[in-house]
């Protein structure tokens, strides 16, 4: 689960993720699991799909659009304020693209809904060197008791 890694604190260099943090139920958890397995001065590259505007709740309660990767997307100021509340620092959208219409392969409506409200984004952020590693909920639940 990309909200619990089976890695150690601090022991890699670089976290990459490619459209996988939407489709999570807890994004700021997995950005805190991430942010725990960095190294200081490690860095985060991630290329997901974010929302730019509100989607309706038929589209959000749609199974064809969450396994589409649309139905769980956060709204774009959202997904940045979890990066930045798990402690990454420096913080940079390298590259936004409107989802658009090219994207889509049928006629369904949340598919045309998500054309205007879609977004992919790249975002690469740094852990601060200097900087103690988080623990993830489930060690901090096992530490107090």
């Amino acid at each position: 689960e990309i909200e619990h890694l089976p890695l150690a604190d601090a022991s890699v260099d670089i976290v990459i993720s490619n459209c996988v943090v939407n489709l999570s139920p807890d994004k700021a958890q997995a950005f805190r699991e991430a942010f725990r397995v960095l190294k200081p001065g490690g860095r985060m590259v991630v290329s997901d799909l974010v929302l730019a505007t509100e989607l309706s709740e038929d589209v959000r309660g749609s199974v064809e659009a969450y396994v589409g990767c649309v139905a769980g997307a956060s709204l774009r100021a959202d997904y940045l304020k979890d990066i930045a509340a798990a402690g990454f620092r420096d913080i940079e959208v390298l590259e936004e693209r409107s989802y658009g219409e090219a994207a889509l392969f049928g006629d369904a409506e949340w598919m045309r809904e998500a054309a205007k409200a879609v977004v992919s984004m790249k975002v690469r952020a740094v852990r601060p060197a200097g900087v103690g590693p988080q623990p993830s909920d489930a060690r901090a639940l096992k530490a107090d008791g």
